[in-house]
């Protein structure tokens, strides 16, 4: 959660969604889910997205030069409607939207503490004898590697 950049006061949302996910989602243990249960049909798993994801949602007014939609981020699923409530770090508001456009990329968006860099580094790595590998390399030129 730390890692979405939000607030923490939607920090709460996340057991909520985490909730509707557990009562969804299949155990090994009972026969039926708690939703089957309740409603006496499977759940549909093709709506769930990440919570946290970035998503550009329709704003509902605006001037004709504004943006027409805003980049939000998922925060929790509706109780009683079908669709999504996003919360608008722009507006610092939350929206609830049926539709909206979700980011395949950005995870978490605009995070910088996803970059990783790697440096090479000179100097030979120090490998004790007994669990050492000695790679060989068959004439094929793949190198294989022996205990």
């Amino acid at each position: 959660m730390t890692f979405t950049e939000l607030p923490p006061s939607v920090w709460d949302y996340t057991l909520e969604t985490a909730a509707k996910l557990l009562n969804i989602a299949p155990s090994k243990t009972v026969p039926q889910t708690p939703y089957e249960i309740w409603y006496g049909k499977p759940a549909s798993y093709k709506y769930l997205r990440v919570w946290g994801s970035s998503a550009y949602v329709k704003r509902l007014v605006g001037d004709k030069l504004d943006s027409r939609s805003s980049l939000c981020r998922f925060i929790r699923y509706p109780k009683e409607t079908v669709g999504y409530y996003f919360y608008d770090p722009s507006e610092q508001k939350f929206l609830s939207r049926e539709n909206a456009v979700f980011l395949k990329k950005g995870f978490p968006a605009d995070s910088q503490r996803d970059e990783v860099l790697l440096e090479e580094s000179s100097e030979e790595p120090q490998h004790d004898n007994a669990t050492s590998f000695e790679p060989s390399v068959p004439t094929d030129g793949v190198p294989v590697l022996h205990r």
